[in-house]
């Protein structure tokens, strides 16, 4: 049996793929785990020492630096295991039916791709649909690779700006874990951007030459207005690192043929599948956790196997939950026990669910007049001026990039616009105007108002209630796609482009980044964990994931996950987090 989609253009985004909608684009055959049939099945019980749910970048690199413990360890996610003939079957389809917008998810059934509801648009609320992706590896399975790092500002937002919460770690105690963080994925980088806070070391490999685009046109226009373009880190080989091959250039990023890109199941679960203290589950979806007669620890996570239904039973003494930005504190709220936790585990000051964010990406199309070139598959050179150069007491922080545009995004509609006199659409104009086409895009921070809670009034496949999203934008959130709108006739005057589309909406591109429902607080009055992950009110239940961000910059955020699970993992074996 196969699933037939559709085109869902207009949910594009320029920065990071395509938003994801019921209907997609790209038709695949089912597997046996893609359709599960539901017979009687017996339940059973297992017991291990460290229970880490969630298998993306942040389960996973605590998994591998927990391994050598000797300590029996139990990875579970409620996606699949993809397999590297799935990984080429899904980029042969994408390519034959010219679809470049063809995901790993995309023909899974709700027993795996949990759906979550966001609030009615309308009165300053956004729509938000998700991007993450379940499966062994995570979202990182398809992520583009861009490993910025937070500025030290990022972690005192309330003290110096008065707006978000502050972290109760510094940038300074989290830097060090940044940098192993940065070897241990392979981050490829130049110590080039002055906009930049402090390193303790350089990247573990160069970033990648600038393209003809970023050093001719992009790079000298920069220039011209006072700014700089300076690498993209990026967790795609330059040269060989890690058992991975340099960048082949292929331009089939998310499916990555030559493996240069980082993927954690190219490069940790390989690794962990030959630890015998380690046992990886896929396609185990956790329902709960249970709480112990005094609910001070957690003694048990109750999960279902969603090929047969059979019910799984996992005690450990210790549990970590790293099912990122929607699905971990969701499962906090699923698991409301007695006492202090009848809102939801952690939840002692009311924070949980509290302080959701996210990040938005408008962009703008320009005709630059002259060819452009063509992408090496991401952009080389990004720039962190408004990430250092703006007031963030009244205006957001954001960076930007721009790529030439007619390999990878869909311009029909402004080049068409463009190319059409007395409504008759000039074919050769048309021809002539794709290769000098660019775009222009931005990535910029939101103050964190939003909030996540259980819908009762829709349940999941399994009778659960979804997560609701309500995500407001606020007046200092829209001044960051005004700030594009101001600078991008400045640019294309800079290019010399004879064309510049309007700033897409202001909530264009939200559903990739996730974050701040659990924060990390020095108390429970101001959060859902402690310094050290650790949940308030248990004594053994850990999360990392963005959730625990108290406010997440204009960055994105999956080097400082990583960060955060390495430094996690060093806690849990005595280590003083430094």
């Amino acid at each position: 049996m196969t699933v037939a989609t559709q085109v869902r253009p207009d949910r594009i985004n320029r920065c990071c793929g395509a938003k994801p909608d019921s209907k997609r684009p790209f038709t695949r055959p089912l597997t046996a785990w893609m359709a599960p049939v539901y017979h009687r099945a017996m339940s059973k019980e297992l017991k291990t020492d460290y229970l880490i749910a969630g298998a993306g970048i942040a389960g996973v690199l605590v998994a591998s630096k927990l391994a050598a413990s000797g300590k029996q360890i139990i990875l579970l996610d409620q996606g699949p295991r993809f397999t590297e003939i799935d990984r080429s079957a899904m980029l042969q389809r994408s390519k034959q039916t010219l679809n470049d917008f063809a995901d790993y998810n995309d023909d899974l059934d709700e027993t795996v791709v949990t759906p979550c509801n966001s609030a009615s648009a309308g009165s300053g609320i956004a729509e938000w649909a998700p991007m993450r992706l379940f499966g062994i590896g995570g979202t990182a399975l398809h992520f583009e690779g861009l490993m910025l790092r937070p500025r030290e500002d990022d972690f005192n937002v309330r003290s110096l700006y008065g707006f978000g919460r502050d972290w109760p770690i510094a940038y300074s105690e989290l830097e060090p874990w940044l940098l192993r963080a940065e070897k241990e994925v392979g981050v490829s980088g130049n110590e080039d951007n002055p906009y930049a806070s402090s390193r303790s070391g350089p990247f573990p490999m160069p970033a990648h030459e600038f393209s003809h685009f970023d050093r001719e046109i992009f790079g000298p226009a920069l220039a011209s207005l006072g700014m700089t373009g300076h690498s993209c880190p990026r967790a795609t080989n330059s040269q060989p690192y890690g058992g991975r091959s340099a960048c082949l250039a292929c331009r089939i990023c998310k499916f990555c043929p030559s493996g240069a890109r980082y993927s954690p199941d190219r490069r940790h679960v390989p690794e962990l599948d030959t630890h015998t203290n380690v046992t990886i589950l896929d396609s185990v979806s956790l329902r709960r956790l249970e709480t112990g007669p005094d609910n001070k620890d957690i003694t048990a996570a109750h999960g279902v196997d969603v090929r047969d239904a059979s019910t799984i039973v996992i005690r450990a003494t210790q549990f970590i939950v790293a099912m990122g930005g929607v699905e971990t504190p969701r499962l906090l709220m699923l698991s409301a026990a007695g006492g202090s936790h009848k809102g939801g585990l952690g939840n002692l000051g009311g924070q949980l669910g509290r302080g959701f964010s996210d990040h938005l990406n408008p962009y703008v199309t320009f005709d630059i007049g002259r060819p452009v070139g063509s992408r090496l598959g991401f952009e080389t050179m990004i720039c962190d001026h408004f990430r250092a150069k703006v007031d963030r007491r009244e205006k957001p922080t954001f960076w930007m990039l721009a790529s030439p545009a007619m390999d990878w995004f869909p311009i029909g509609v402004e080049a068409a616009a463009w190319s059409t006199h007395n409504d008759v659409l000039d074919l050769n104009a048309l021809r002539t105007r794709i290769p000098h086409i660019a775009t222009l895009a931005t990535m910029t921070e939101l103050e964190g108002e939003g909030t996540l809670e259980l819908d009762d009034s829709a349940l999941d496949a399994f009778g659960s209630p979804m997560a609701k999203i309500t995500l407001p934008l606020t007046e200092r959130d829209r001044l960051g796609p005004a700030q594009l709108h101001d600078l991008a006739p400045k640019l294309a005057d800079a290019m010399g482009a004879s064309h510049v589309s309007e700033v897409t909406p202001a909530e264009f591109g939200l559903g990739y980044h996730p974050s701040g429902t659990t924060a990390m607080a020095k108390t429970a009055d101001d959060g859902v964990c402690d310094p050290n992950l650790k949940v308030f009110g248990l004594d053994n239940l850990y999360i990392v994931s963005n959730s625990v961000f108290p406010h997440m910059g204009a960055n994105p955020p999956t080097l400082t996950i990583a960060a955060l699970a390495l430094r996690l993992a060093d806690h849990l074996e005595g280590g003083n987090g430094r």
